[in-house]
């Protein structure tokens, strides 16, 4: 089963306060995707509809966010569970702008 891809927007780098969202891109319709911090889950979505994209949204960035994130989705016919998507580092710097990012934006091709 492929693996899906995750990104962040609006950048891997985000200030304290800020909000960013990640995005789980899947090569496949799912009907669950979770979203792992450092090897341990932190949030799943049950999907009810066929979507490309999963937006999971950290709001109010706090210091201890500055981990590596992974997705991973589950499929129910045939029963099974993808590998997680490569990891991607958030990193969280001094003061926020307290802006808010823009949603998810169609992964790059490859």
């Amino acid at each position: 089963m492929p693996r899906p891809s995750l990104s962040l927007h609006p950048s891997q780098r985000v200030s304290l306060g800020d909000t960013v969202t990640l995005c789980c891109h899947l090569p496949q319709p799912a009907a669950q995707v979770e979203l792992y911090q450092n090897g341990h889950m932190r949030s799943k979505k049950d999907m009810d509809m066929l979507q490309d994209t999963v937006e999971f949204s950290l709001v109010s960035v706090e210091k201890d966010y500055a981990e590596k994130y992974r997705c991973q989705y589950r499929v129910l016919e045939p029963p099974g569970t993808s590998g997680k998507s490569d990891p991607v580092e958030l990193v969280v710097t001094g003061e926020g702008t307290a802006e808010n990012g823009c949603l998810c934006a169609a992964p790059p091709a490859a």
